[in-house]
């Protein structure tokens, strides 16, 4: 594995050189790690969305689409 445990825990704290080491270790280059990483944060957000989503609806709430971030 070339990840550490606090780089897969936090992803943001790869920087270019973690990422140079990784995509090394992974057979890949480095922007498809970079690729990986903001697909991540982009799915991260999205869930987050969903799940706020989901709790408000449940106590009864409503909130407009655009002010969830």
């Amino acid at each position: 594995n070339s990840m550490t445990y606090e780089e897969l825990e936090k992803p943001e704290i790869i920087d270019r050189s973690r990422a140079k080491r990784i995509a090394y270790g992974a057979g890949v280059s480095i922007e498809e790690v970079r690729e990986l990483i903001k697909q991540y944060e982009i799915m991260k957000k999205f869930l987050k969305n969903i799940r706020r989503k989901d709790l408000l609806k449940k106590l009864g709430l409503s909130i407009p689409i655009d002010q969830l971030e």
